[in-house]
Order: C-alpha cells, then structure tokens, then sequence
C-alpha cells in the first residue's frame, strides 16, 4: 500500500509546476526546421565524393550555466517563449585534411528511432534518444548536422563526450588524430523535441565507412512525459532550474533499462505530457494528448506518420499519469480510464505483436496507479490480451538532492532506481 505524506505531496506539486519551462525553445523550432528540410529513404547506398576539407572543431564539453526561469508554465503543451540563451563555447582550431564525404542516405548508417526520411538530402529527426551510428576506418571524422540548439551524445569507440551545436554551423569535427584501423562512432540526442529538431547531413572520414555492426535483436518503445526525456537529470540539486544541458536521454531509465537488456530504444517522450490531461491544463480533458502523439515520426509535426513496420518493437513501454493528476481540475476515474484503454489500443493496433507494460512511475500522485491498473484490466478483458502488463514501480527515491535534479524530476541516481525495478519486470516476462 502507498502512503501519500504531505512532504511528498509538496513536493510532487513542486516537481509538476516547475516542469514545462522544459518547453522552451519550441515556438521557434515548430515553424523553422533546420535547412535542409526533412529526409527520404531510398535505401540505396550513394557515392562517396572526396574532398580537401578545412575543418574547424569545437568544444564539444560545455560547462553548464543555468539561467534562472522567469516564465509561468502554460496550461496546455504550447511552449513559452524563449528563455536566456544556452551558453556554447568554441574552439579556434582547425585541421586541413584530404577527406571522403558519405552522404545520409548511405546503407552503412544505422540509424535508431524515429527519423523523417522524406528528403534525400538529410534525415530530419526530433524525438530524445535518437541516434545515427556507424563503423569507420580513418583518423579523423566530422559530421554534418543542421542544428543549433540540441546537445548531443558523442560516443567514440567507447569514449564519450558532449556536442552543444552551434547555430549556423553545420561541420563539427568529433575525432582527430585517431589510431589508424577501425573505430565506431554514435551520436545521440540529448534534448527532447520541445528544443528543436535537427538534420543529419552525413560524414566526413579520412577513410571509409565499414560494415555496421548487426542491429540489436531486442527493440524497446518508451512512450512517457518529462520523466522519461531524462528532464533535469544532470541538474545539481533539487532546486535549480531547468535548462536544455541539464537534460541527457541517454541517461533516462528507459536508456539505462534498454543498455541493460542490450536492446535498441526510441523515446516518444515529451514534458507535461498526459493520458487524458496534459500538465496544468485549464479542464480534466485535454484536447490533445499522448494518443495524439504516438505515430509521429517527428514529436512536433503531425503530419508526418512513422511507419510501424520499421524498427518495430518487440516491447513497449508506457509511463504516463504524473500530469493527468498534477493539479486540479482532476480528470475523473472513467474518463482517464477510458482514454488510458484507447492508449493502450492504438499501441496495440501500431505493433500487434509487442509486449505492452503499463507503467505507474514512482512519482504518480493517487489514483494513478489505481486507475492504470484498472484500466489495463479493463482492457486485457474486453481483448482477451495476454501481452499486456502493470508494472508498478516502488518509490524508493530519496526526495533529495540524492535522486532529484532540477524542478524535482529524477537526477541520474534516481532514474538508475527506476532502471533496477523496471528492468527485471521486463527480462523476466520476456526471457530476456
């Protein structure tokens, strides 16, 4: 049984009021894609162009200055205005060097999650988590991205670093005066939809693109909110403010769930998001919510469909509620649990095989956990669906600076807590 003490509640309220300044970023980003438009998948390997190429690289490790927010949450998920700008800082270096280009629509990139490839120029892509990976043999490599606003993840056989791109920029050298032979490269999204969206524009090697490594055997989907994008979780305390380099999806609880179990994973995750009522919303039922979301190829353009056919999942996992019961007015028992049942069916209908586990997260204010509950039960009835599952997780968090980080969302601490519950409900059921 739960007990809900009024110090937890207070802090709860504080965690959900101080959340959407997350948003920040997206009224610019929802009408103003990075040049270079959205991408096509041709499938096709193109030619590789050599060129003598000048390349200026930046510092890709960014010492993190939060700005404190002055803008009150919105009621729905319409982002405020833009905030302080995000610190960058660069490096006058450069390197000249004879180098071969590989365009984006080459077969021997990988790419994981969910990808617009409508423009053979570039892939276009926004949703926390994505990633682009590939095997090479050089000394030296740079990519070309179209952004200016998102960190990102920066894995080099093994060694990790932080990108903060820079707007107008789109070379960023990543690896110079490498060992000769065979190094692997993967670059990954920090930042949620909500601070923009990016383009993929290829590579630069001073060699050539080898044979990927075989894509994983397990695929996990993450359907959540704030929590989930990895909110805050690199923030220094409880206390501080929100800014986009306090937010690393690669070091969510569904990143670390994922790693663990040696599965690729996509995150459908976006702040103050909810089942039936998105956070601080003026009504119990908003207008749109995560049902709405869930077949976008691109988190803020709905008009882009992700076909269910690629990178299907072999599991998927919901954990939505905390903002549906945030604040009043609270949606009522049947009307969350109705829109929960259509949630839960619209996954069913995208991946007729994969695993669904319903999550209740350990922040989820009562009746959350009741009503998901009931509402998986409900459902598992009225389909006789055997693949569906309520997972609730413990809240074993410490309501500190231990496992919180800014606004009171899980730092990397408390999201590698989640992981520990989360993880062995999944291997368990599936065998993993």
């Amino acid at each position: 049984m739960r007990c809900y003490l009024p110090g937890r509640l207070a802090m709860l309220t504080k965690l959900i009021v101080a959340a959407l300044p997350l948003l920040l970023f997206a009224a610019c980003s929802a009408a103003e894609l990075p040049a270079g438009g959205l991408g096509t998948d041709t499938g096709v390997a193109s030619s590789a162009t050599k060129t003598s190429y000048v390349l200026s690289a930046p510092i890709v490790t960014v010492t993190h200055a939060a700005a404190p927010a002055t803008l009150q949450p919105p009621a729905t998920l319409q982002p405020p205005a833009l905030p302080s700008p995000i610190p960058t800082v660069t490096a006058e270096t450069s390197v000249t060097m004879e180098t071969t280009f590989f365009a984006p629509e080459n077969e021997l990139f990988r790419y994981i999650g969910r990808f617009d490839f409508d423009n053979p120029e570039g892939p276009a892509f926004d949703w926390s988590a994505s990633a682009v990976e590939f095997s090479f043999v050089g000394t030296a490599v740079a990519i070309h991205l179209a952004d200016g606003r998102n960190s990102y993840n920066v894995v080099i056989d093994g060694r990790s670093q932080v990108l903060k791109t820079i707007k107008d920029r789109e070379v960023y050298v990543l690896a110079e005066e490498l060992e000769p032979g065979e190094h692997t490269f993967r670059i990954s999204k920090r930042t949620e939809a909500y601070v923009g969206a990016a383009v993929f524009k290829g590579a630069d090697i001073t060699g050539t693109l080898l044979e990927t490594q075989p894509e994983a055997v397990r695929r996990i989907e993450f359907i959540g909110d704030s929590i989930t994008a990895g909110y805050g979780n690199e923030g220094g305390s409880p206390d501080c403010w929100f800014t986009p380099e306090t937010e690393n999806a690669g070091m969510s609880y569904a990143a670390v769930t994922a790693d663990s179990l040696d599965a690729d994973y996509s995150l459908i995750a976006l702040s103050g998001l909810g089942v039936v009522r998105n956070l601080r919303a003026d009504t119990a039922v908003s207008e749109q919510t995560a049902v709405d979301f869930i077949d976008r190829a691109l988190g803020l353009n709905p008009f882009i469909i992700w076909p269910p056919e690629r990178n299907t999942p072999d599991a998927v996992v919901i954990n939505l509620g905390t903002n549906d019961y945030s604040s009043a007015p609270f949606p009522a028992d049947e009307e969350f649990v109705t829109a929960y049942v259509e949630l839960l069916q619209s996954v069913r209908d995208r991946y007729p095989g994969a695993f669904i586990f319903a999550m209740a997260g350990p922040l989820m204010l009562y009746p959350a956990p009741r009503v998901i509950a009931s509402a998986v039960e409900q459902f598992e009835a009225a389909n006789n669906d055997q693949r569906v599952k309520y997972v609730e997780i413990e809240d074993n968090l410490q309501h500190s600076a231990e496992d919180f980080g800014c606004d009171w969302h899980p730092n990397i601490s408390g999201h590698q807590k989640i992981a520990a519950q989360l993880m062995p409900a999944i291997a368990e059921t599936l065998g993993w």
